[in-house]
């Protein structure tokens, strides 16, 4: 038996559009509670399914592949960049909530009371997840447990904490997800398009446009960014050359810069 999450009824449904509470043998169904909209049937002693499993130890080994490559994308972004960051060390998560207590309690007025600023971190993500689990399972854990350490630890009971129901799996699936999503965006290895200024077409016929996106050039087409071209995502005709759209967006920064400055003077 095959369904499907509606969001409108807020329930999953069958290809008839009866709510699937029934299995082909009359026995009351369970789904996968890893996400809402995962329909796949899981066991009476289940909560999720081995499709959501497998995407969540994915996500998981790739935060540790896409971390170990930070350190050279912080070389090429600089030292002031989101990659230096990553590639640095992280706060460790219950030595910082513990400080953060404290000098809230006037313990140590000296303590920042700022939030934390590297909650992609995945040494943070994973050392977090790390920490809890082996707490609630009575399981030692390094002092200084490295990332590696913490994926290891989590892959080997990632199937354990996916069907135990005083753990929330769906929110370590959320926060790994982000995680790696976070880490490809950094490394310009995701599949979201580069995105530049709003469309130029756009915003002279109706004052505002989409941003532009750009489509990049085969190899063999050219060895430089010289045949890239600039997308409208509304209107595929406005379509704008590398060198047209930099003059384009230099023009417009120009007039804006001119407008202010005759504004503020």
């Amino acid at each position: 038996m095959t369904c499907r999450y509606s969001r409108d009824a807020g329930d999953h449904l069958n290809a008839d559009g009866t709510p699937c509470h029934v299995d082909d043998y009359g026995d009351p169904t369970r789904h996968c509670t890893a996400k809402r909209n995962c329909s796949w049937h899981v066991g009476p002693s289940e909560l999720t399914c081995a499709r959501c499993l497998a995407e969540v130890r994915r996500d998981l080994r790739w935060i540790e592949s896409l971390a170990n490559l930070m350190p050279v994308q912080a070389v090429a972004d600089g030292v002031d960049s989101q990659a230096m960051s990553l590639a640095g060390p992280a706060a460790d998560p219950e030595a910082w909530t513990w400080r953060k207590v404290a000098a809230r309690q006037g313990v140590a007025w000296h303590v920042s009371l700022i939030e934390d600023d590297d909650e992609h971190h995945p040494l943070r993500v994973a050392g977090t997840w790390a920490r809890m689990v082996s707490e609630d399972y009575g399981h030692a854990m390094p002092i200084n447990a490295s990332l590696a350490w913490c994926v290891a630890y989590l892959d080997r009971t990632l199937h354990r904490v996916a069907q135990d129901d005083e753990q929330d799996f769906p929110l370590l699936r959320r926060e790994l997800r982000k995680c790696r999503q976070h880490l490809e965006a950094v490394l310009h290895n995701d599949d979201r398009p580069d995105r530049g200024a709003p469309c130029p077409a756009c915003v002279e016929k109706r004052g505002a446009g989409p941003r532009l996106q750009r489509r990049y050039a085969e190899r063999w087409e050219a060895s430089d960014d010289s045949r890239d071209v600039w997308e409208c995502p509304a209107d595929r005709e406005h379509v704008w050359g590398e060198q047209d759209y930099r003059l384009r967006v230099a023009d417009v920064y120009e007039a804006a810069t001119t407008t202010t400055e005759g504004r503020v003077s």
